[in-house]
């Protein structure tokens, strides 16, 4: 399972601004860019986490719908 799993978007979200704020704070450059990176990565993640949680729930739908229309099918053969 991959860490985007794990949490939500709005957790990876969350780790990006922080980052994004410590590099703003930051006077190395070569640091400051390191953190900048490492916030595009945690906005990377909370992508995948978003695109991962709507597949799920898609999934989950047509699930729910498939089971409700077998209970009608086997609802419709016990009534004949």
């Amino acid at each position: 399972m991959g860490v985007e799993r794990m949490h939500p978007p709005k957790y990876w979200l969350m780790r990006a601004e922080e980052f994004h704020t410590k590099a703003d704070n930051c006077q190395y450059p070569g640091t400051r860019d390191s953190l900048r990176q490492v916030a595009k990565n945690f906005e990377a993640l909370a992508r995948q986490a978003h695109m991962i949680l709507d597949l799920t729930t898609q999934s989950d739908e047509r699930g729910l719908e498939a089971r409700r229309v077998a209970q009608e099918h086997a609802d419709e053969q016990r009534m004949n």
